[in-house]
């Protein structure tokens, strides 16, 4: 059996990681050229296989979108879910916020997918913006559920809705690692303090005084 038939005979057991090598190699494409930059047939000509394989796949080109908008949060929550999770919900706040940046570095094609506004997804599923969709997402539904439970604990203010708070967190980490992988740092170390003093200054002037004496006494950090 020559080397090439080897191959083609992996790709066929292996469906799930062919996939994903599908989406990766998509997702640059698309993180590139936009929507118009991104053809089945490119994309199956730099992945040395066939157009039949893709759009059995997904469907063809505007499957293919939906299913990589879908893979980013996908990975997004599963790295965010990985991470340990503390008794104390402050804690594991921070280190949310710390995987949502993580993800970012690790996979910057698919984070600047995340919310593109060329992406043709809200004229294909509905009329909401596509950036309002991400409130649904599980990667999302995470934060809000650690900030409720601050909440309990009575580390944020109770008459802020828990949404509310959960935008302006999501914002905060979404707006600088926007920015830190635009290349505004110099650094990798100048990235890491502006993140750290972002993190804190944000959450310093939601906590109520219970959170700002659990935050200082335990020294956390994202």
């Amino acid at each position: 059996m020559n080397t090439d038939t080897k191959q083609r005979k992996t790709r066929r057991i292996s469906a799930e990681a062919q996939r994903s090598e599908i989406l990766d190699t998509a997702s640059e494409m698309l993180a590139k050229s936009g929507p118009d930059g991104l053809s089945v047939r490119k994309l199956a000509t730099m992945l040395g296989t066939s157009t039949m394989v893709i759009y059995t796949a997904f469907g063809g080109k505007d499957g293919l979108i939906t299913a990589l908008y879908e893979e980013a949060y996908e990975r997004m929550a599963q790295m965010q879910e990985s991470v340990p999770r503390p008794a104390n919900p402050l804690e594991w706040l921070a280190r949310l916020g710390a995987a949502y940046r993580r993800f970012a570095l690790t996979f910057p094609a698919y984070y600047s997918l995340m919310i593109s506004s060329t992406l043709p997804l809200a004229t294909t599923q509905s009329d909401e913006p596509v950036a309002r969709g991400i409130a649904r997402q599980r990667a999302y539904q995470s934060i809000e559920d650690c900030v409720a439970a601050c909440q309990a604990k009575a580390y944020f203010d109770p008459a802020l809705k828990p949404a509310d708070i959960t935008a302006v967190l999501w914002a905060t980490v979404h707006g600088h690692a926007s920015l830190e992988l635009a290349g505004f740092h110099a650094t990798h170390e100048d990235a890491e303090r502006a993140f750290q003093l972002l993190t804190r200054s944000i959450l310093i002037g939601l906590l109520t005084g219970k959170g700002k004496s659990y935050w200082s006494k335990q020294q956390v950090s994202p």
